[in-house]
């Protein structure tokens, strides 16, 4: 890997600013071109993001970040949790919905929005799953391709239909919360 030094004699021009990476011996702390992500702040297009992906370490502009690589921005985004703009998530999920469609879905888990009887409108999968879980298992078994849950959500969707209704419940389901 490259190793950028500055000393004070040498001014940070713009061209410089695009990627840096650190060599793995460096302390990163040390580093005056590291940003790291700031749940306190929030960003913009024009700000500058330290991530650290399968890539190494790399400094970019949040509007790089999203041309780039909008996948390690959210991971990073999510798990901060960074704030951003309104335009800069309207170019996240314009970027993710267009080019990364599984992630996205999968990212959306039950705030997917879903037809569902009963709602005139689409409705976020995460209503119907906690006030219609009996309803919502039926749904969902013949549209799992539509919401991705996480395996402790299915787990809990599971055991509700379970108290509520078990004779619904699939036997390979209740397998998995050890109630056959």
């Amino acid at each position: 890997m490259k190793l950028i030094t500055w000393t004070s004699s040498k001014l940070l021009k713009k061209k410089d600013l695009k990627a840096v990476e650190i060599s793995s011996d460096k302390d990163e702390d040390s580093n005056v071109n590291i940003f790291h992500p700031n749940a306190d702040r929030y960003y913009f297009l024009k700000d500058l993001l330290t991530i650290t992906n399968d890539n190494g370490i790399r400094t970019l502009r949040v509007s790089e970040w999203l041309r780039e690589d909008p996948i390690s921005f959210d991971i990073v985004r999510r798990e901060t949790p960074l704030k951003v703009n309104k335009e800069v998530f309207d170019l996240l999920i314009s970027k993710l919905r267009a080019n990364h469609p599984d992630y996205f879905k999968d990212a959306l888990g039950l705030k997917t929005r879903i037809e569902f009887k009963g709602y005139d409108r689409l409705v976020q999968a995460s209503v119907p799953y906690s006030t219609q879980p009996v309803e919502f298992y039926k749904w969902w078994c013949s549209n799992q391709d539509l919401v991705n849950m996480t395996f402790e959500e299915k787990i809990k969707l599971f055991d509700k239909v379970y108290m509520t209704k078990p004779t619904e419940l699939k036997r390979e389901h209740k397998r998995l919360i050890n109630k056959e």
